[in-house]
């Protein structure tokens, strides 16, 4: 079946997470996705992780990056020297037939390389031009280098607003996390410019930073903080309103998101304390904000007399709003992810059969498909070049020439 975006061909000059996590989705939406990868190959396929070295899989058959194989299925590599003129040239020649050029690369290396809009606007109107930096193209800080923990985490102001005061060291994001919140968004603006392409013919550049991804993410927070309004950090043991807090159950965590007053009633039935109900001290949001340090606690306890599956059951009966903590092992076996299409299982070079975590969004009539797993380094080099008017004489020339292995 065709997909989406069935006829839709995207040159990623990309590495590691944030432009990868885009054109994953977009591939498994039709897109013909070719990834174009230095001689040594994407940073990711041996990056280090945590001191804990490469997060590779190693089988008789081969080694595989983990986080590769998630973030670069049903893609081509194509292996280019940019840093001979004839391999820059080849790449130029791909552009001709391509709709996104898509780029992680900093700007200095496009410059170099004339990848950066300014220098293929001209050639290609109707080339979709987009670029992730990592702080945006101006300002004193345009040419620094930036992965998500620094430029979009730290910088962007998420790890102040979760830490625990001066006291305690601040946590470290998930692996990738706001690379893949940036993901989301190059995708969009992909798809809107390619909406323009179609009324006008005209391609367009387009920009994303890490450092802006983190802003609007965290947009609620910096919206009222323009209106000189800032909101106040998060502490649990004094949580505003009670019902919107996590509470520790006998064997693990669970989050309660309760905004209204419609929810207070059915809320103390649920945990056995009707009398609450009417209690002057509890009875409203207001008197609830103003005595909430004791009611957080006087809720902690209650909490922590029974499992999680025991509060499950009161909690659904009663309609409210709570769900227990998972686990990522959790996660993959829970019914309600394996029912709603989490998950696809595909055939693997190396592994045999291999499970992949499907993008989120789901189309009724066209979709989304992961093709085929991860491309091993350069593995249709010569494939997209006979497809774009090269012949083998010209590839052995190439080969010779040390512009592609």
């Amino acid at each position: 079946m065709a997909g989406l975006l069935d006829g839709v061909k995207i040159i990623g000059f990309e590495q590691v997470v944030g432009v990868p996590a885009a054109t994953a989705v977009l591939a498994d939406w039709g897109a013909d996705v070719i990834k174009i990868e230095p001689t040594w190959g994407d940073w990711q396929r041996s990056l280090v992780s945590f001191n804990r070295g490469p997060l590779l899989l190693r089988l008789e058959k081969g080694d595989i990056e983990l986080h590769f194989e998630f973030l670069n299925r049903s893609k081509k590599s194509v292996v280019l020297n940019l840093r001979k003129e004839q391999g820059r040239d080849v790449l130029y020649k791909l552009l001709e037939n391509a709709d996104i050029f898509v780029t992680n690369y900093s700007t200095d290396v496009l410059k170099k390389y004339s990848l950066d809009y300014a220098s293929l606007k001209e050639k290609y109107p109707g080339l979709i031009h987009a670029v992730l930096t990592g702080y945006g193209s101006k300002g004193p800080k345009a040419n620094d280098r930036g992965y998500d923990y620094v430029a979009a985490w730290s910088y962007g102001g998420l790890m102040d607003l979760v830490s625990a005061g001066p006291d305690n060291p601040p946590p470290i994001s998930r692996p990738g996390m706001m690379d893949i919140v940036a993901s989301a968004h190059i995708t969009s603006g992909l798809l809107a410019a390619l909406y323009y392409k179609q009324k006008t013919g005209k391609g367009q550049g387009l920009e994303l930073s890490l450092y802006h991804t983190a802003a609007w993410t965290l947009g609620l927070d910096i919206q009222t903080a323009l209106y000189s309004h800032p909101q106040p950090k998060w502490d649990r043991k004094c949580a505003p309103n009670p019902m919107y807090n996590s509470y520790r159950c006998k064997d693990r965590w669970c989050m309660m998101c309760h905004p209204t007053q419609e929810y207070w009633a059915p809320f103390c039935r649920a945990i056995g304390k009707p009398e609450w109900i009417n209690d002057p001290c509890y009875a409203t949001m207001e008197s609830r904000e103003q005595h909430s340090e004791e009611l957080v606690s006087l809720i902690d306890e209650v909490m922590a007399a029974r499992t999680w599956a025991e509060w499950e059951i009161k909690f659904r009966k009663n309609d409210l709003i709570v769900s227990g903590n998972q686990t990522i092992a959790e996660i993959l076996k829970d019914p309600q992810a394996v029912e709603n299409n989490f998950y696809t299982d595909i055939e693997h070079p190396v592994t045999g059969k291999a499970r992949l975590l499907n993008s989120p969004i789901q189309f009724s009539d066209t979709p989304a498909e992961i093709k085929w797993a991860a491309p091993q380094l350069g593995a249709h080099t010569e494939e997209v070049l006979l497809e774009n008017g090269y012949s083998w004489d010209d590839i052995q020339k190439l080969k010779e020439e040390g512009v592609i292995p």
